[in-house]
C-alpha cells in the first residue's frame, strides 16, 4: 500500500525530528553523525519558518518520512529507517516533482551513495560542489533538467 501524503505542520516538529535522526544515524554513519533527539528538535523548530512546503508521508497512519523545500530547492528528505526501501522516499520525491514550480535543485553529501542513486533515477545530476560547504564530507548541488 502507498503512503499517504499530508502538508507538513508547526506542530509536526517533533514528529521529523525523530525521523531526520533515526535515518541520519545510519546514512550519514560516515561522517560520525550522532546529534540527540533534542538537538535535532531544536533545529527542526527554528527551520520550519524558512520553508515555502513540507509534506509528511504516512503508512497505516504513523509518519515514515517527510521533504520539504523553498521555491524549486528541496531542503530535506527522510525516511525513517524502519519504513525505507518500500517506495516511501520516492513517493516524496514524485511529489515535490509534481510542485508547481517543480524542484530543480537539492544538495546531498557526496558519501551517501543511496541518496545519490535515488536522485539520479529521477533525473538529477551533479552541477558542482555546495559553496562554502566546509563540513566533514563534501556536499554536493545536483539539479534536474537543463543544464
Amino acid at each position: 500500500m502507498p503512503a499517504i501524503h499530508r502538508p507538513l505542520a508547526d506542530d509536526d516538529v517533533e514528529i521529523i525530528a525523530t525521523i531526520h535522526r533515526e535515518a541520519c544515524l545510519t546514512a550519514y554513519a560516515f561522517m560520525g553523525w550522532n546529534y540527540s533527539w533534542q538537538e535535532c528538535r531544536d533545529w527542526y523548530e527554528g527551520k520550519l519558518p524558512d520553508w515555502e512546503w513540507g509534506l509528511v508521508a504516512l503508512m497505516d497512519g504513523e509518519a515514515a518520512g517527510f521533504a520539504a523545500g523553498m521555491g524549486t530547492h528541496l531542503d530535506q528528505l527522510f525516511v525513517h529507517p524502519l519504513h525505507q526501501h518500500k517506495g516511501i522516499g520516492s513517493g516524496l520525491l514524485r511529489a515535490a516533482l509534481g510542485r508547481t514550480p517543480p524542484i530543480e535543485t537539492l544538495n546531498v553529501f557526496a558519501e551517501n551513495a543511496g541518496a545519490r542513486r535515488l536522485y539520479e533515477r529521477f533525473g538529477f545530476r551533479e552541477a558542482g560542489t555546495v559553496p562554502g560547504g566546509e563540513g566533514v564530507t563534501l556536499e554536493l548541488l545536483y539539479r534536474r533538467g537543463p543544464s
